[in-house]
C-alpha cells in the first residue's frame, strides 16, 4: 500500500513535466523510439554472426576503446545510477564509492588479469579456470556464474520495470514484457556485436541523462539562497557511509570485475594482451565519473526535496525540466535497465552452451548457432515469471556479487599463486564458499560481517589449508626411517 501511494505521489509530480498530457506523450514517444532503435540496431548485427563463435566473441570486430566501454556496461544498471543517487540522498557524497570501487577493480584488472585472460584464448571464465583446475571446477564455476547472472537479471527485470512503470505511466507487467522482448531480441539476433552496438548507445545516453539532471540540479541549487548549505557536514565526507562498507563494496566490485563472464567475452575479442590492458584502463576511467554525477544528484535532491522518498532522488528532477529533456533522461533510465540485462543474458548463454549443451548434446557445427540463439531466448524469458510473481527475489542481488567473488579467488590463485591448491580444493572451495555466502546472507550477516568477506575468505582458506596439509603429508610420507 505504501509503495503504491509513493508511485501515485510521484506520478502526480511527473505529470507536471511539460505541464500537459502532451508532455507525457512526448516523453513516452522518445522512450519507445529509443527502445525500438537500439533493439533494431542490435538485431541488424545478425549478419555478422556466421557461427556460434562469432556470435559469442565478435573476434577482431571491436577495438580496445570500444571494448573498454563495453566491459563496464554490465555494472551501470539501475543500482549504479538510481541506487547511488538514493544512497547519496540518505548518506551523502560517499555513495560515489559504489562506482569508484568499480574503477579500482577495472584498474587492477587491467594491470594483473586482463592480459593473462586474453593470452589464454578462452571466452568463458569457467573455461579459463578449468585449464588449471579441471572439468569439475569448470562446471562448478559455470553453474555459480549462471545462477549469479540470473539473479542479477531477475532483480533488473523487477526493479527496472517498476521504475519504468512510474516514469512512463504504464503497468509493471507491460514494462516487464517490453524489457524482456527488447533485450532478448537484441541478444538472440545480434550476439556480442549486437549487444556491443546497443550498449555503446546505452552508455552515451546514460552519460547525457546524468549530465542533464546534474545541470538541472545545479541550476535549482543556484536559485536558492543556501544551496547545499542546509546539509550536515557528513554529507560531504568521503567516508560518510563508513570505512567497513567502503572496503566491502570495493572487494565486491573487484571480485565481480575479475570473474564476470561478459567482461572476459569482450576481452577475448581483442587481438592481444596490450589491447586487453588498454580496455581495462578505459573502463576504469569511464566508470568513476558516473558515481560522482549520481551522488551529486542525490545530495542535491536531499537539499531541494528533503521530504520525498529516497528512491525518487534522481527521477524527481524530471518535473523541473521540459518534456524533450525529460524524454532523453527517461530514455537514459531505460538504458540503465537494458544495458545490464543484455550483458548478463549473453554471458549466461555462453556459459550454458560451452559447458553444458555442447559437451553433452554434441551438436553438429551447423546447428550450434541455432541452439545458441534458442538458449539465449530461453535465458531471456526465464526471469519474467519471477519478476512478475516473486518480486521478493530482488533482495538476492546483494549477494550475487559475493558469489562471483568466490570465482575471482580462483582467478587470482590460478595466475599468482599457482602452486597453492589443486582441482579438488578449488572445487570444494567454490561449492562451500558459495553455500557459506548464501547461508550468511539469509542469517542477516551475523556480527556485522558482510557476506562479501565470507565469499572471499572461505575458498581462500580451503585452498591454502589443503596446500598446507598436503605438504605436511608429503613430508611425513618421505621422512627417513628411524634406525
Amino acid at each position: 500500500m505504501g509503495a503504491n501511494s509513493n508511485n501515485t505521489r510521484f506520478s502526480a509530480q511527473h505529470t507536471e513535466t511539460g505541464g500537459t498530457l502532451q508532455g507525457l506523450g512526448i516523453i513516452f514517444a522518445i522512450s519507445l523510439a529509443y527502445i525500438v532503435m537500439t533493439t533494431g540496431l542490435g538485431m541488424f548485427s545478425a549478419r555478422y554472426s556466421k557461427d556460434s563463435t562469432s556470435f559469442l566473441t565478435a573476434k577482431n570486430m571491436m577495438g580496445p576503446l570500444v571494448v573498454g566501454v563495453l566491459i563496464m556496461s554490465e555494472f551501470i544498471g539501475t543500482a549504479a545510477t538510481l541506487g547511488t543517487a538514493q544512497t547519496a540522498f540518505a548518506k551523502g557524497i560517499s555513495a560515489a564509492w559504489n562506482l569508484v570501487g568499480m574503477g579500482v577493480g577495472f584498474f587492477l584488472y587491467a594491470l594483473f588479469i586482463a592480459p593473462k585472460l586474453n593470452s589464454l584464448k578462452e571466452y568463458t571464465i569457467s573455461g579459463a579456470v578449468g585449464l588449471k583446475y579441471g572439468s569439475a571446477t569448470r562446471m562448478a564455476v559455470s553453474a555459480i556464474m549462471v545462477y549469479a547472472l540470473t539473479v542479477v537479471n531477475v532483480s533488473m527485470y523487477t526493479g527496472g520495470a517498476a521504475t519504468l512503470s512510474v516514469l512512463l505511466g504504464i503497468s509493471i507487467k507491460s514494462c516487464v514484457f517490453i524489457v524482456g522482448a527488447a533485450t532478448t531480441l537484441n541478444v538472440a539476433f545480434g550476439g556480442l556485436r549486437g549487444v556491443g552496438i546497443s550498449n555503446l548507445i546505452h552508455m552515451s545516453f546514460k552519460y547525457i541523462g546524468l549530465i542533464i539532471v546534474s545541470l538541472v540540479a545545479w541550476k535549482l541549487l543556484k536559485g536558492t539562497p543556501i544551496g547545499l548549505g542546509n546539509l550536515p557536514p557528513r554529507y560531504f565526507s568521503l567516508t560518510g557511509i563508513g570505512v567497513p562498507t567502503i572496503i566491502a563494496w570495493t572487494i565486491a566490485n573487484i571480485g565481480a570485475v575479475f570473474s564476470t563472464q561478459y567482461v572476459i567475452q569482450c576481452i577475448a575479442s581483442l587481438n592481444d594482451e596490450k589491447e586487453a590492458r588498454k580496455a581495462g584502463f578505459v573502463a576504469s576511467m569511464c566508470i568513476v565519473p558516473i558515481g560522482f554525477f549520481a551522488a551529486f544528484i542525490g545530495i542535491s535532491a536531499r537539499s531541494l526535496f528533503p521530504t520525498i522518498n529516497s528512491v525518487y532522488a534522481l527521477p524527481v528532477f524530471l518535473k523541473s525540466m521540459g518534456p524533450w529533456a525529460a524524454g532523453v533522461v527517461t530514455a537514459s533510465i531505460v538504458a540503465t535497465t537494458l544495458v545490464t540485462i543484455s550483458a548478463c543474458q549473453l554471458g549466461a548463454t555462453a556459459l550454458i552452451m560451452k559447458d553444458f549443451v555442447v559437451p553433452f548434446a554434441k551438436p553438429a557445427e551447423k546447428n550450434k548457432l541455432v541452439l545458441t540463439r534458442i538458449f539465449s531466448i530461453l535465458i531471456g524469458l526465464l526471469p519474467i515469471p519471477f519478476a512478475l510473481f516473486v518480486p521478493g527475489l530482488l533482495k538476492t542481488i546483494f549477494f550475487a556479487r559475493a558469489l562471483r567473488t568466490t570465482v575471482s579467488v580462483m582467478v587470482v590463485f590460478m595466475f599468482y599463486l599457482p602452486k597453492l591448491g589443486d582441482g579438488r580444493s578449488a572445487f570444494w572451495g567454490l561449492i562451500l564458499g558459495s553455500a557459506a555466502v548464501v547461508c550468511w546472507f539469509f542469517m542477516g550477516n551475523p556480527w556485522g560481517i558482510d557476506n562479501i568477506y565470507v565469499g572471499l575468505a572461505v575458498p581462500a582458506v580451503i585452498m591454502l589449508g589443503h596446500s598446507l596439509f598436503s605438504k605436511r603429508d608429503q613430508k611425513g610420507t618421505h621422512a627417513p626411517t628411524a634406525k
